[in-house]
């Protein structure tokens, strides 16, 4: 089991990608668990079967990544993440592509 805590931050894309492929080849290679701690969105989609979704400590949410984003109507889990983390009071939001989005 590997214990990861945002494992390419502060990495360039370059190095970042590579780590990525490296988690993933050895996941698939050794059969290891791994569990993931990330607020990069695009990585958890790209590496993770399952994800549990937590705000101010507790999991509000989980699922694989295309069960969260079809069932908070969104377009990829960086939308999932910016619904649920701006939910004041852990009630869904009107589902739909621009649902959540700040209008400047």
């Amino acid at each position: 089991m590997l214990l990861l805590d945002e494992p390419t931050a502060s990495l360039d894309p370059d190095m970042a990608d590579w780590m990525r492929g490296y988690l993933a080849s050895y996941q698939a290679r050794s059969g290891a668990a791994i569990l993931l701690a990330s607020h990069n969105m695009a990585e958890v989609e790209r590496l993770c079967d399952q994800v549990l979704m937590m705000r101010a400590g507790r999991i509000v949410d989980r699922g694989a990544p295309s069960e969260l984003i079809e069932r908070h109507g969104r377009v990829d889990m960086e939308r999932v993440f910016l619904t649920i983390a701006r939910q004041a009071d852990g009630a869904p939001r009107a589902a739909g592509r621009d649902a959540g989005r700040a209008t400047l």
